[in-house]
């Protein structure tokens, strides 16, 4: 499983190394702001540190699923399920990496973010307005963004394992079939409708960052029922 999970990283390294890159230039903006005092450039690194932050939660599942569907449609890719290992070993290494991916940038965003916080407090009802895109009631506390930004990660972790489960489908179930990727497209839409309607169930009553966390366990766990899923497709369409 580690030697996996190696090989899914070594595969989108340079994606991840460039994203990390432009995180840093952000903050260098920042900071030139605040020993310049130029207040722009203060709003607009703190503004393009959150699109970075959510862009790259974003990047990081596409490249899952890009790689997943070049694996089971190229015959490079395909070798990967004739080597004596699993499918579910093998998809697990590719939702740990996705997950544990989002979950290094989020946590390189929040102590960017806590650091930028700590310098700019006048600047506390940008970032506030910023929040409040998430939740009305939303203040910039460490247990609110942190918590957030693990609801974020696990909600779009659970997209991708919907993707997953919508290109097996392609890749097995309709391979070769006109209009197999239009079905797909709708039957990704369709599931992840009904997911997120489950996530939303999770009372209203529960305090913010209760709520986040509540959301982001049961986004947790549709991605397990997902992944299972999936899996055992693969199993019986894809393994060799």
């Amino acid at each position: 499983m580690l030697k996996l999970f190696k090989y899914e990283m070594r595969k989108t390294l340079f994606p991840k190394l460039v994203y990390f890159a432009f995180m840093l230039i952000v903050e260098c903006i920042f900071l030139y702001g605040y020993w310049t005092d130029k207040n722009d450039y203060i709003s607009l690194g703190l503004a393009l540190l959150v699109l970075i932050i959510l862009c790259g939660f974003m990047m990081f599942g596409i490249l899952s699923l890009v790689t997943l569907h070049r694996d089971m449609n190229t015959r490079q890719g395909y070798m990967l399920f004739m080597t004596p290992n699993s499918t579910y070993r093998i998809l697990g290494a590719k939702v740990a990496e996705c997950g544990l991916t989002m979950l290094a940038a989020g946590a390189l965003g929040l102590a960017l973010g806590v650091l930028d916080y700590s310098l700019i407090e006048q600047e506390v009802e940008f970032i506030t307005s910023l929040l409040r895109n998430f939740a009305a009631e939303l203040v910039p506390t460490f247990p609110n963004v942190s918590t957030l930004l693990f609801y974020i990660i696990c909600n779009i972790l659970c997209s991708v394992t919907t993707a997953y489960l919508a290109d097996v489908v392609s890749s097995s179930l309709l391979n070769g079939k006109k209009g197999n990727l239009v079905i797909t497209f709708v039957l990704f839409i369709v599931i992840n409708f009904v997911v997120q309607k489950i996530i939303g169930l999770v009372p209203d009553t529960l305090t913010i960052s209760e709520g986040f966390l509540a959301r982001g366990g049961v986004a947790l766990a549709l991605s397990a029922v997902m992944y299972v899923i999936t899996a055992k497709l693969m199993d019986r369409y894809l393994s060799v």
